[in-house]
């Protein structure tokens, strides 16, 4: 060999050992792809959980000290269980009154949930509801039985179909824009349940005077029906409370006297049926169901 080939050949082998070893620098590294846990068909926030039972999941917060009550957060339709977890803002909710807060899926595709109140009407959604608390009772050693419902729209809907059917198995119902569906024939209980109804005059979708689509009853006449279960006088208080979104003029809150448990109702001011919701502002004004 001469030395011609034999400088070719060196030369030849440096770059070799280049290209091979010593360009490491420039090597791209794969990073791998971030795995995304959903959740009821969203993707999972910071600090939640899933629970999965009756082939339904279900969005779930818990406190960081001793667990004192459930909350459960019922969606609206459409809706989902990540966005009724937002409107109420059931993380801070969960850490501020040491709640372990539950935010199922329901299956009904045009109500959310089997709401409606008659001798013919489906309880798939209450026994669901029965199985749910036991399940997250047990995994989770929960010993109080304090339970807090909070609906909103149709989600409002299935929270009195669950006071008229086990006003037994909760401490208090708050609904946001959803009232009684069916018949009060349906809804035949003596039991009395903490109830805080908040409703805009203003909402087009759910209006305050019902409809008959859906045999939603008028908010008159719902709180009609739990004034007289609850024992109240006919006569109440008003209080101020905040306004709930920026455009709105203030909220009212009118307080029923003699109840043998609280019946409360707010009128939120211009403040239409999809809105950006203030969490905190809404949780002043029923933050009284936790006394």
């Amino acid at each position: 060999m001469n030395k011609i080939q034999i400088l070719s050949l060196t030369i030849a082998s440096c770059c070799l050992l280049i290209a091979c070893g010593s360009g490491s620098k420039d090597e791209k590294i794969t990073q791998p792809i971030p795995v995304i846990k959903t959740c009821a068909g969203q993707s999972l926030d910071t600090g939640a959980s899933c629970i999965s039972i009756e082939n339904r999941e279900a969005i779930v917060y818990k406190p960081d000290d001793a667990i004192e009550g459930i909350a459960l957060f019922l969606h609206g339709a459409p809706g989902s269980a990540k966005k009724v977890s937002k409107i109420f803002d059931a993380k801070t909710l969960s850490i501020s009154e040491n709640l372990l807060s539950v935010a199922p899926e329901g299956r009904n595709e045009t109500w959310g949930w089997e709401s409606l109140n008659n001798a013919s009407a489906s309880n798939i959604d209450v026994d669901f509801m029965l199985n749910l608390l036991a399940q997250i009772r047990a995994d989770n050693d929960v010993t109080t039985d304090k339970v807090y419902v909070f609906g909103y729209s149709a989600g409002g809907f299935m929270a009195y179909k669950l006071a008229c059917h086990i006003p037994e198995h909760l401490t208090s119902v708050v609904t946001l824009a959803g009232q009684f569906r069916g018949e009060f024939t349906a809804c035949s209980t003596l039991t009395p349940v903490t109830l805080h109804h908040l409703h805009s005059p203003q909402d087009r979708e759910v209006p305050l005077s019902g409809r008959s689509t859906g045999a939603i009853k008028s908010v008159t006449d719902t709180l009609a029906h739990w004034l007289l279960i609850n024992g109240c006088s006919d006569t109440f208080t008003s209080v101020e409370h905040p306004k709930v979104i920026n455009e709105s003029s203030g909220s009212e809150t009118q307080v029923w006297e003699g109840c043998a448990k609280d019946v409360r109702f707010t009128s939120l001011n211009n403040v239409p049926h999809e809105s950006s919701y203030n969490a905190e502002a809404l949780k002043q004004i029923y933050s009284a169901v936790f006394n």
